[in-house]
């Protein structure tokens, strides 16, 4: 089995779930931890990849976020 993976989530966030494969771009807004700036970036979601115990959202760019970085998709704040 390969170090990362590709997996279906069922505890992503509703607005995650509704825009995994549809093909439509996005706005993810996220924060690195240890600061309160916020920054942004828009892509199309291809999945959610798995390295070791971290999830990351794979954009059609190559881009990879880290899932627990993420504050919100279109607009919408994700609970903390």
């Amino acid at each position: 089995m390969s170090a990362a993976q590709y997996l279906l989530h069922r505890s992503l966030p509703a607005e995650l779930q509704l825009l995994l494969g549809e093909g439509r771009r996005c706005l993810l807004v996220y924060r690195t931890p240890g600061t309160s700036a916020e920054f942004s970036v828009r892509g199309q979601l291809l999945g959610v990849l798995r390295r070791g115990q971290t999830d990351y959202l794979r954009l059609a760019s190559g881009c990879e976020l880290r899932l627990d970085w993420l504050v919100a998709v279109n607009g919408h704040r994700l609970a903390a």
